[in-house]
């Protein structure tokens, strides 16, 4: 079924687009690229062939508890009072031949920007705007609290994350309101469900695969059931209306789209009152029959309405068979049955309003539930224009394809951008200057904030005539750390300068494909995955660096002292002393520790400087390879050109 040729190549594109690596910093990016993958996925099923079934009804219209019965699953979709889901499930049909298996969910999260795009919709505000989900949730609105929800969702279950129920709950998220947080923030759920063979055959669709897409109930002020509703794109080939004809509930037809052939599936038959009086009867049927006319009106010329009826408590064979089936609910079969009596003695115009559809769907449900008549509408109506349906599709999604390519592509950098980012960045100066500053700087700092230099100023200036000095008095110069000095001025350098480099390795790729600076481990080792060799290795060469300006400098020191003080038998004068000699063995201290730390770093930042220039040389052949991203998105537009043209010459 379908073109296989053009399935593979499908196949080949969604592969290569998977491969990409995305940046983070570029959500939009991100976003569009994500969409792009739905978009081949649905372009390579429709190919292939499928049916399509989108079932729409309002909350407590039992559309989950239908879809339960039509697929004699009892394990899929949450039913009952609180199970009330603001999520699209689209259920992928398998056909099983022995025991099935549970279904298999994936629970796909929101990317950034997708959010950002709910959340404005949510809050009616414009789509161009560029605020942050975060900025968003402060919006005044009465549908802020779900942007909120939303936005402490992201905590929990991430941006753009595929996860199954299980990890879903273990991250305290749900599918429903009742039972967890985080459905605002999930895009569509997916699943494989077995059908057994025995309960419903699928041959009816040839080969074709089925799908059937679950959308949130409706209900008064359900607003994010409505965008939801909304974001459901793909078209359908059959509408499963689930509207509720008893028990108070809204007595009003599902919005439905205009390609679709409809089945109109009255539900809560149980709760209608006397169907046994004639008026009555006549009454809801003539109401029905206004719908189905509604809804036929409301579509594209050529569309199909049938109408069934489905009662799950009638489908059982006894209590114990239905609390099998819906055990969370195990008091409804009993309450049920005097009304399947009623219905049997039912009060039939002969020239009913549907012309005797709903008769014939009431019986079908007094007989099975309804299942039956259901199963014979969908496959009746599964073959009636459905190439027709699936060429709109087709078109749409070409559409769809090019257009997120073009999106795409303003946020994919330019070979000749990253060309003239390693030029800018080859020619950027600052690390080598922001290191000498940065040097200076520490040097000035240690050496000028030691307490030495006070304590020998007041003795020497004291002694005017520049006479002798006290040996004493110059002892503090001998007593000096310069070794502490040194080790203290080379954190510090180390932790501005990596700062430094930070800022400026961000500076030339914080546009497009950024990558964290490296200069973390080549300036400053540190964090769990580093080695405790490398730690040692490094604490070693500060020592060794810190040790030889203490001996250098323990030199001009003693130098200084040495020639101020006479010798203990007083046979050597003393030389003259001022305090400028001081100040300027201060500033030859200063300097020499400066020549240190450069000479000490400077390694390190040509390093850094080099490893920036190999990345971008990185990216920009990474981005020209056939498998980057310019060259993926220009195959897949070329490929996506290449299919509108077709269809619009064999138009």
């Amino acid at each position: 079924m379908g073109d296989t040729y053009l399935v593979r190549k499908l196949e080949k594109l969604e592969a290569g687009l998977a491969r990409l690596a995305l940046p983070a910093d570029s959500p939009v990016l991100v976003d569009r690229i994500g969409q792009l993958r739905v978009v081949l996925e649905r372009l390579r099923h429709t190919t292939a062939g499928e049916v399509r079934i989108v079932a729409l009804g309002a909350n407590s219209s039992l559309k989950s508890t239908t879809l339960r019965l039509l697929l004699g699953r009892d394990d899929i979709l949450s039913v009952g009072p609180g199970a009330v889901s603001a999520v699209s499930t689209e259920l992928r049909l398998v056909q099983d031949e022995g025991p099935t298996g549970p279904p298999e969910y994936k629970v796909v999260t929101l990317t950034e920007e997708g959010a950002r795009r709910r959340a404005r919709r949510l809050l009616d505000v414009e789509e161009d705007d560029r605020r942050t989900l975060e900025e968003l949730s402060r919006t005044p609105h009465p549908n802020v609290g779900l942007v909120q929800e939303m936005l402490a969702a992201v905590e929990q279950l991430g941006y753009g994350e595929t996860l199954t129920l299980e990890q879903l709950s273990a991250r305290e998220g749900s599918l429903t309101f009742s039972s967890g947080r985080g459905s605002p923030l999930i895009a569509r759920v997916t699943a494989r469900v077995r059908v057994p063979a025995e309960a419903w055959p699928l041959a009816w669709a040839a080969g074709r695969s089925v799908v059937i897409v679950d959308t949130p109930g409706t209900r008064k002020g359900g607003a994010l059931e409505d965008v939801v509703i909304a974001e459901t794109q793909s078209r359908a080939h059959i509408a499963l209306l689930t509207v509720a004809c008893g028990g108070g509930t809204q007595f009003t037809t599902p919005r439905a789209a205009p390609d679709p052939h409809c089945v109109f599936v009255a539900t809560r038959l149980d709760a209608v009152d006397n169907p046994g009086n004639a008026n009555s009867l006549r009454v809801l049927e003539t109401n029905i029959a206004s719908m189905v006319r509604d809804i036929g009106a409301h579509g594209r010329p050529g569309r199909e309405t049938r109408v069934a009826a489905v009662c799950g408590p009638w489908a059982a064979a006894d209590e114990a068979a239905w609390i099998a089936f819906d055990p969370d609910n195990p008091h409804i079969w009993k309450g049920t049955q005097p009304a399947r009596e009623q219905w049997r003695a039912a009060a039939w115009d002969p020239s009913g309003a549907t012309g005797g559809q709903l008769r014939t769907a009431v019986e079908g449900a007094l007989a099975d539930g309804g299942v039956g008549r259901l199963r014979e509408l969908i496959a009746e109506l599964a073959d009636k224009d459905a190439a027709h349906v699936d060429s709109l599709e087709f078109e749409q999604l070409i559409e769809d394809g090019i257009r997120l390519l073009k999106e795409a592509g303003g946020h994919v950098p330019a070979a000749g951008k990253i060309k003239r980012q390693e030029a800018a960045a080859r020619d950027d100066a600052r690390p080598i200057a922001d290191l000498r500053r940065i040097a200076r700087e520490q040097a000035d700092t240690a050496v000028y904030a030691a307490d030495a230099w006070s304590k020998v100023r007041l003795p020497v200036e004291q002694s005017r005539s520049g006479g002798r000095v006290e040996a004493e008095a110059l002892q503090p110069l001998r007593d000096l750390d310069v070794a502490g000095l040194a080790a203290g001025a080379i954190d510090g350098t180390r932790a501005e300068l990596t700062d430094a480099l930070a800022s400026w390795w961000a500076s030339h790729t914080r546009a497009d494909f950024a990558t964290e600076a490296p200069q973390a481990r080549l300036i400053a080792p540190h964090g769990p995955d580093v080695d405790e060799a490398e730690r040692r290795l490094r604490a070693d060469a500060d020592a060794k660096a810190a040790a030889q300006v203490d001996s250098m400098a323990r030199r001009l020191l003693q130098h200084l002292a040495g020639r101020h003080t006479t010798d203990d038998a007083g046979s050597r004068p003393a030389a003259r002393l001022y305090f400028r000699q001081v100040a300027r063995v201060r500033e030859e201290l200063a300097r020499l520790l400066e020549r240190m730390l450069i000479d000490t770093f400077e390694p390190a930042v040509v390093l850094t400087q080099k490893a920036l220039g190999e990345l971008l040389v990185q990216q920009r052949l990474a981005l020209v390879s056939s498998t980057g991203p310019v060259a993926v998105l220009n195959q897949i537009g070329a490929e996506l050109q290449q299919l509108s043209t077709a269809r619009a010459g064999s138009a």
